[in-house]
């Protein structure tokens, strides 16, 4: 608009403001789930609450910068702000770095309840990649000056470091764990045996957390312009939108699998199960079979399994059980094939009407 003389404050302020709602959407669903449906929370479900808080966090300072000139050409900024602007701008990165390791970190924790040996190894040691380089990468933006107050004030004796090669640098290798933390469980995802709905299911996941990896490659190329522009508060504008869909994303990512829970309850059909169990788990119903928070299913060893943990024997790794009570009234089967790591549950429950005469007799 004129007004604005070409501003991309608006721009920046609407893609904030939508995806703030939406990660409430999100969070709220995913609390649900959890809380009410599955009546139980996990460490990822703690962690992702720690990501949405530093992204509204993050998009709360990038509307404060906004309005202190971010998105406007540098001639028409009120010089009298600029400080202020420089301060939110400098709180943005800690928020924005210390975001992608809460969201990445929750993303790796889920891997690790898929129940496959590789990806919980594959998961920890990213996990404790993802913590390292979350945290290093926060310090370096938070004593990026000595005195710190030099990076927003832009004065005084001192010195800096050269923020131009970190950001290319941070912003490279978050690309690359991007890539790792969601390309991952690719092999596991192959294998699994489950209904093709729930593979479909996974693989969304998957295209999701890459469509982040594509926000944070399309950021990246934002950022060389933005360190050499003579006009910095209009050049930074793309790379702060898109930091914002790129957190957000993840987060919408990583918050898909706790869906799974809300569906089986009230759309069974929709990725055909059939359940009618009081809390509804991952695989609903009362028996004495493990809950998985992953809302999939679980790739289980069976080296770790014998007939003994089925039957109450331990005279072979491979069987079958179907067990049933006329005064349980249900039925229940477990099958287990060592090579394929394949663990099925089936649960029928029948309703018998008794005949009066029958029952007198």
């Amino acid at each position: 608009m004129a007004g604005d003389h070409g501003s991309q404050g608006p721009t920046v302020t609407g893609v904030c403001v939508a995806f703030a709602v939406l990660t409430f959407f999100v969070l709220s669903l995913r609390l649900f789930s959890r809380i009410v449906v599955l009546g139980k929370m996990g460490l990822d479900d703690y962690l992702i609450i720690g990501a949405c808080l530093l992204s509204w966090a993050f998009i709360a300072v990038v509307i404060v910068a906004v309005k202190d000139g971010l998105g406007q050409h540098y001639q028409y900024v009120d010089k009298s702000k600029l400080t202020n602007y420089s301060f939110a701008v400098w709180l943005s990165s800690m928020f924005y770095l210390a975001c992608l390791g809460f969201v990445k970190t929750s993303v790796l924790w889920f891997y690790t309840r898929l129940g496959d040996r590789f990806l919980l190894k594959m998961s920890y040691v990213m996990i404790g990649v993802i913590t390292a380089q979350a945290t290093s990468f926060v310090l370096v933006a938070a004593f990026q000056c000595n005195p710190i107050s030099m990076a927003w004030t832009g004065t005084g004796p001192g010195k800096c470091v050269n923020i131009n090669v970190f950001y290319l640098c941070n912003a490279a290798l978050n690309i690359f764990t991007d890539l790792l933390t969601y390309t991952l469980p690719v092999r596991v995802i192959l294998r699994l045996h489950m209904p093709q709905k729930q593979k479909i299911a996974l693989g969304f996941i998957l295209c999701l957390g890459l469509f982040a990896c594509v926000s944070s490659i399309i950021r990246i190329t934002y950022i060389p312009a933005m360190l050499e522009s003579s006009d910095p508060t209009y050049a930074i504008a793309g790379a702060m939108y898109w930091s914002v869909i790129e957190t957000n994303v993840g987060i919408f990512a990583a918050s898909i699998p706790s869906f799974k829970a809300i569906a089986s309850r009230f759309l069974p059909r929709f990725i055909g199960e059939y359940s009618s169990g009081r809390k509804y788990g991952p695989w609903s119903g009362n028996n004495d079979a493990r809950r998985y928070g992953s809302g999939f299913t679980k790739v289980t060893d069976p080296n770790g399994i014998t007939m003994g943990t089925i039957n109450g024997h331990d005279d072979a790794t491979m069987g079958t059980k179907i067990g049933g009570g006329l005064g349980s009234n249900s039925s229940e089967e477990r099958i287990i094939v060592p090579d394929g790591k394949i663990f099925t549950q089936t649960e029928i429950e029948t309703n018998v009407e008794v005949n009066s005469n029958y029952g007198r007799r």
